[in-house]
């Protein structure tokens, strides 16, 4: 039985990473359902180039609460004028299979508005088989004023390719909305090619100037998530848990530093 419990496991990893599914980098991600501006990290940058906030963040899990499932990600996000210089790397590991996904970035501001740009470089490794890998492009937008912020990214903009076959093209759309100074509201869509809309949206409530929390709903899959931030000067502890119609829940931690302009 545990056998055959690790062949079909085996084989749901390979058909998720042959998607490129968007797998949550941090616990923010996880807490927000991958919506970015209700709380924006280092790790933001990896979903939409455009947005980001400048620091070091590390992160780890146990996907679905398997122990043999485990992800690890690590970005830093530096600061140059102008421009936000992008470096990440996120790692999925299991006795079978283990994936390392690189990411370099760079986006630029102007104004109100944000342009940003990813390049991924994806590999992966099934035991007794030779490695296989991709490279893959991202682009997005920012706009943004006082109290609205709006973004859109395009992954995979070039059509690249995995194991021979067109990796998806993916469209993610979010806007954020301050109601007061210490609460917000995010709206988001995505779209896959082949798949059909998925809506979410996000809320933030800052208690106290070192707590928040987050909590979102996504429909198509119907998944609810929930954090809750902790922050000390310029460093962020974050915990979150999200659910799955079918499996367990996934439990995250994230812990960050912000680097000022």
């Amino acid at each position: 039985m545990k056998i055959l419990f690790l062949l079909v496991l085996l084989l749901l990893i390979s058909c998720l990473i042959a998607i490129d599914l968007n797998l949550p980098q941090s616990a923010v991600h996880n807490a927000a359902n991958n919506l970015n501006l209700i709380y924006p990290t280092a790790s933001s940058m990896s979903m939409n180039p455009a947005i980001c906030l400048p620091g070091l963040e590390t992160s780890s899990t146990y996907l679905f609460n398997m122990e043999e499932l485990s992800k690890y990600d690590l970005h830093l996000v530096i600061p140059l004028g102008n421009c936000c210089f992008h470096l990440g790397d996120s790692y999925l590991d299991h006795e079978f299979y283990s994936e390392n996904q690189a990411v370099l970035g760079i986006n630029y501001s102007s104004h109100n508005l944000t342009a940003g740009f990813n390049v991924r470089m994806l590999s992966s490794q099934v035991k007794g088989y030779k490695d296989t890998g991709s490279t893959i492009f991202d682009g997005g937008l920012k706009w943004s004023n006082s109290n609205v912020s709006s973004a859109l990214a395009v992954r995979n903009i070039t059509q690249s390719e995995y194991e021979g076959s067109i990796l998806p093209i993916v469209y993610l759309w979010e806007s954020c909305y301050q109601i007061t100074k210490c609460s917000r509201i995010s709206f988001g869509l995505e779209k896959e090619n082949d798949f059909d809309f998925s809506f979410k949206f996000a809320g933030r409530y800052d208690i106290l100037r070192q707590l928040s929390l987050i909590s979102s709903y996504q429909f198509e899959p119907n998944r609810i998530g929930i954090g809750a931030v902790f922050n000390l000067y310029k460093f962020n502890l974050v915990y979150s848990v999200r659910t799955h119609q079918y499996l367990d829940l996934t439990h995250y931690i994230s812990l960050s530093y912000e680097i000022t302009h």
